[in-house]
Formats: structure tokens, C-alpha cells, sequence
């Protein structure tokens, strides 16, 4: 297929100025709700965003607190990136004469998780590959649901599972490749995507998929952490009852330092079983966990960098080399209210 095209490089300026937005409002009715401190967040190794703002008033709270009838549910936008939320909790502080009221959430695709999906039992009786059984698992939600990870074949009778939501399921399919669920913002649906697009020692290559460049002119926080792994060449990966085996070597390696042996009910076929093998040997080396913080640039701005997401490879052009990094997770958050400072802080696994 062809190769995406690489994005644009962000424009460079002296200074940016950005007219930040925040609205919250409840659904159906659109009712504005004057909020602060409003935080959203997903990393990799969670399939929902987290959401969570301080309201002003108790009217404000009786419009959006669950009730009888279950979760209430608002919309958020910031600077045109919106998310539907569903509010799953409250809290309430009254000294007087203050009056604290804090909510948190998630956005819809935590419908398919505990305690709101229904817990099931299966055993298939033919044949199933894997994006055919997570998009069963969504059948009659309403949810879709978009497989870009490898694909492989599950024998009759190994696809079984005990007492699972369809969220556990499909996440459980994910990992058995070393993917991760990628949920929507804003709609009732759901990616399962390869958490590295492509292995580190291949991130350099001019065919590998950047998604956003960003350039240290545009950072106003940075760190750093250094985590180094084992330098892994090869990976043993095998099925249990059902499976296959093999043996995953990094290309033009002895072969000679092995992970730790992978055993998973569901790695029935060669493709999964070399997908993993890849992403097992994906987590060594000498890793470092940059974190930054950036602007969130509106929807539509052309400029900036726009919003990034958990399983992106973002490309930084410091003066002293580039580097490729995968992002693990950002956070946005909105202080004040009125001229609000909007803030995305995000972690990158940069390799050396």
C-alpha cells in the first residue's frame, strides 16, 4: 500500500498566540456549564481517556451528576478537539461560604467496560480470525471498530473465554500482538493499533510512518528519565493448547540474548506470533522517557502541532540531531476560567 504521507514541519515563530477555548456543555440539551481545572488523559496502557473538571455551583452539579437513570453526559471542547464524556462520579465540599464540586468521567467506549457491559462466556466452533472476533464482541453496541494491528487466525476452539466484557476481550486480542485500543474521542468507536508502529531500529527509515513533528521551539517544559532494558535479539513466542510456535531474531543478530518466553493462549498463528516476538524485542535497549510539555494548538491551525496520541512515532528536530520517539501518553489540562491556560504534556520512549 501507498506510504502515508510524512506531516508538514510546524511553522517556526518568535511567538504564538492562541486564543484558547474551553466549553463544557451537557447533551442532549447543550446547557453551558461554567467548569475549571479541566483535565483529559490516555496513555497506552489504558483503553479509555480519563476526564475530570471542578464545577462552580449546585445547580450546575444537579445538572450533571449521575442520578437514577444512570451516567449524565457533557461535551467537551478545547480548542475545537472535542470529547463526549460520560460523568461517572461527584464529589462535594461545602465550608461555607465556599463550595467545591469536582466530576470525573470517560469518554463512551467505557460503556464496553465493567460495571456497564454485561460479563460473557465464549468458545468458538469454527474458525475465527482475530478482527472478526473483537468486531463480534461489538455486535448490537452500536460500536465499530477499525483493526490496523496484525491479523491472524484462531483455530476452533482456541478462541475461549470466562466471565469477560467485550472491552477485556478485545484488549486481550490486542496485547496477544502488542497492540493497544485506541478509543475515540468523541464517538462510539474504537482502533486497535500496533503500540510501535514501527520497531526502533527501524525508525529512522525513510518508509517509517511519522505522525507529528515537533520542534523543541515549542516546548516550554522538558525532562527526561533514563530507563535502559536489555539489549533483547530474540524472542520465544508460543500458543498453549492450541498454538504455534517460533523463535523471533532481530535481523543480522547472534540471536544470542533472548527475552523472557512468551506463552499465550492465543498466539495461534505465525503472523501474531511474530508480531509479538517484534514488540517484545521493541521494549530493550537503552530508553530513555522524554516527557515535554506543548500548546494544544486549535483543530484547524496549520501551524502548530495539534493533538498527540498514545502509539504515534513523533519526530523532534533538535539543533543537535534528530530523534524519533513514540508517544505513551498525554494530558490536557485547562486552569483558571475565562482566559484559561490550556497545557498537552506528553512522554516519549526515545531509543539511543
Amino acid at each position: 500500500k501507498p506510504l502515508p504521507e510524512p506531516p508538514p514541519d510546524p511553522e517556526i515563530l518568535d511567538t504564538y498566540m492562541i486564543a484558547n477555548t474551553v466549553n463544557l456543555v451537557v447533551l442532549p440539551s447543550r446547557t453551558p456549564i461554567e467548569a475549571k481545572n479541566v483535565r483529559v488523559a490516555w496513555d497506552a496502557d489504558s483503553f479509555s481517556w480519563s476526564f475530570s473538571a471542578d464545577i462552580f455551583t449546585q445547580a450546575a452539579l444537579e445538572l450533571v451528576r449521575p442520578d437514577a437513570d444512570g451516567a449524565k453526559t457533557v461535551e467537551l471542547d478545547i480548542n475545537g478537539w472535542t470529547w463526549v464524556v460520560l460523568v461517572e462520579r461527584y464529589s462535594r465540599h461545602l465550608r461555607y461560604p465556599a463550595e467545591a464540586n469536582s466530576i470525573t468521567g470517560a469518554p463512551r467506549p467505557q460503556l464496553l467496560a465493567a460495571p456497564y457491559a454485561p460479563l460473557r462466556t465464549s468458545l468458538n466452533n469454527a474458525p475465527i480470525n482475530a478482527a472478526q472476533a473483537a468486531e463480534a464482541e461489538l455486535l448490537n453496541t452500536g460500536f465499530t471498530l477499525a483493526w490496523q494491528a496484525a491479523d491472524w487466525t484462531l483455530p476452533a476452539g482456541a478462541f475461549s473465554y470466562q466471565s469477560q466484557t467485550a472491552m477485556q476481550v478485545i484488549a486481550r486480542l490486542a496485547e496477544t500482538v502488542g497492540g493497544v485500543v485506541r478509543p475515540a474521542r468523541d464517538a462510539d468507536a474504537l482502533e486497535v493499533v500496533p503500540r510501535y508502529p514501527a520497531p526502533p531500529w527501524a525508525w529512522e527509515d525513510v518508509d517509517t510512518p511519522i505522525s507529528r513533528i515537533i520542534p523543541p521551539a515549542m516546548m516550554t517544559e522538558l525532562g527526561g528519565e533514563w530507563t535502559p532494558q536489555p539489549a533483547w535479539n530474540a524472542c520465544y513466542t508460543s500458543g498453549t493448547s492450541h498454538g504455534v510456535s517460533m523463535l523471533v531474531r532481530r535481523a543480522g543478530t547472534a540471536g544470542d540474548n533472548p527475552t523472557p518466553d512468551v506463552f499465550e493462549d492465543w498466539l495461534t498463528d505465525q503472523p501474531a506470533n511474530q508480531a509479538r516476538g517484534i514488540h517484545e524485542l521493541s521494549k530493550g535497549g537503552n530508553i530513555e522517557i522524554v516527557s515535554f510539555t506543548i500548546p494544544l494548538f486549535p483543530v484547524n491551525d496549520d501551524h502548530g502541532v495539534g493533538l498527540v496520541l498514545p502509539a504515534q512515532l513523533c519526530r523532534v528536530p533538535e539543533s543537535s540531531g534528530a530523534w524519533v520517539g513514540l508517544c505513551l501518553a498525554v494530558d490536557i489540562s485547562a486552569e483558571g476560567t475565562g482566559a484559561v491556560r490550556v497545557k498537552q504534556q506528553i512522554k516519549l520512549e526515545r531509543h539511543h
